[in-house]
């Protein structure tokens, strides 16, 4: 059973770790995305070792047969104490989460350093598999105290974690938040099966009592496995609705406005290409890897477009357009942006014509540029200029030859 179920429970801990890491800064800023990363990294790595192949080979390589008990309840244990830090910078101030993130890394450090050193107290006893270690070595005290401590490192962090759960989720007004956190809960609930199960394993061999029947371990690797990946799926839904959709829907806008900046961008680099970080980049392509960048490098293209055409400005151009815009009912920012868009339209048909400079001019953007103070700020005032500069019937007149 063990074997069965761990494959699936590694490609699952794999998966959103790998999900997790995309992309990397965020884990220096948000502790929290950190310490689930680490939660789905040990997961996978203990699943990982607890292979049989993986197991063998860790035996072969150390000569130390029962080195995969160690890898395995290790990566546990640290997966365990990190659970908790996770939900911790989700639901408490930063003063307290880091408090408790101490506290909990602490304990999880003690109990690592415990089992390393019981762990060494183990006597050789030939090559090992993950089904057949606990029966070879069960009758050890040294075997019990390490099984022991392990059980109950694990036990008293499945239950602070379905305590916590249930706790945030009563108090979270967020929807997806608080299923996700009661679906950890349940499954933090059921892998307490796996620690009832091997508790009494114990006890059966300490008090002389027959061995627990084989179905028994069967149901202890459905508790263990079947609750883990009931924890990995509930912490991966408020990860989902908190960090992860938000940035699809960051990466999906930054796409979206990238292309709708494509014809006014084009007329400018084809005028005045010395404006483009790289000349010869196609308006069509998929930026897959931080397209916000790109984003921002095609709304500073533009405007370095429009200071190089500032020469060519005509204030009869702007008069006359805002007389037009002013009678089709447009007003304020939206009134600029037509406005602008005019502007530059003759502007670039004055450039490419070779006309003498004029004295510079302003934009009639220019007096809405103390409303832009950030990024998004000047890249929602440019898609206005582009939205009436595509939509204008005489855009045709600044093209160039092969545009």
């Amino acid at each position: 059973m063990q074997q069965l179920l761990h494959p699936v429970s590694a490609i699952l801990a794999s998966a959103g770790f790998l999900l997790l890491l995309w992309p990397p800064r965020h884990l220096r800023k948000d502790r929290s995305l950190a310490a689930l990363a680490g939660v789905y990294g040990f997961c996978a790595l203990s699943f990982l070792v607890s292979l049989e192949p993986v197991w063998v080979l860790l035996g072969d390589s150390t000569g130390l047969p029962a080195i995969g008990i160690l890898a395995a309840f290790t990566t546990v244990t640290v997966q365990v104490s990190l659970q908790p830090v996770a939900l911790a910078y989700w639901v408490l101030p930063p003063g307290k989460a880091a408090q408790r993130a101490r506290l909990c890394l602490g304990a999880g450090a003690v109990a690592v350093l415990g089992l390393v050193v019981l762990f060494l107290q183990l006597p050789s006893s030939g090559r090992t598999t993950p089904q057949t270690i606990t029966a070879q070595y069960i009758h050890f005290g040294a075997y019990q105290a390490y099984l022991s401590l392990y059980i109950v490192t694990y036990t008293v962090g499945q239950t602070a974690l379905a305590v916590g759960c249930w706790t945030a989720a009563r108090r979270t007004d967020q929807a997806w938040v608080a299923r996700g956190l009661r679906l950890v809960g349940a499954g933090a609930v059921l892998t307490l099966g796996y620690s009832a199960i091997r508790l009494a394993g114990i006890a059966t061999r300490l008090f002389d009592q027959h061995p627990l029947p084989p179905a028994v371990e069967g149901l202890a690797w459905i508790c263990a496995d079947g609750g883990n990946t009931l924890v990995l799926i509930g912490f991966f839904i408020p990860t989902l609705a908190v960090h992860v959709v938000p940035r699809v829907r960051a990466w999906t806008r930054a796409q979206r406005d990238y292309r709708r900046l494509a014809s006014l961008w084009e007329a400018v680099h084809r005028t005045v290409p010395g404006v483009a970080l790289q000349p010869a980049r196609t308006v069509a392509r998929l930026y897959v890897w931080d397209p916000a960048w790109h984003l921002y490098r095609r709304t500073v293209e533009i405007r370095d477009g429009q200071w190089a055409l500032r020469h060519h400005l005509d204030e009869s151009v702007r008069s006359s357009a805002e007389r037009h815009h002013r009678a089709a009912g447009l007003t304020g920012a939206e009134l600029a942006s037509a406005v602008t868009a005019d502007q530059l339209r003759a502007a670039l048909g004055a450039y490419r014509r070779d006309e003498p400079p004029r004295t510079p001019a302003e934009y009639a953007d220019a007096g809405t540029r103390e409303l832009v103070r950030t990024p998004d700020d000047d890249v929602r005032e440019l898609l206005r200029i582009a939205a009436h500069y595509d939509t204008s019937p005489t855009r045709q007149e600044v093209a160039t030859p092969g545009s």
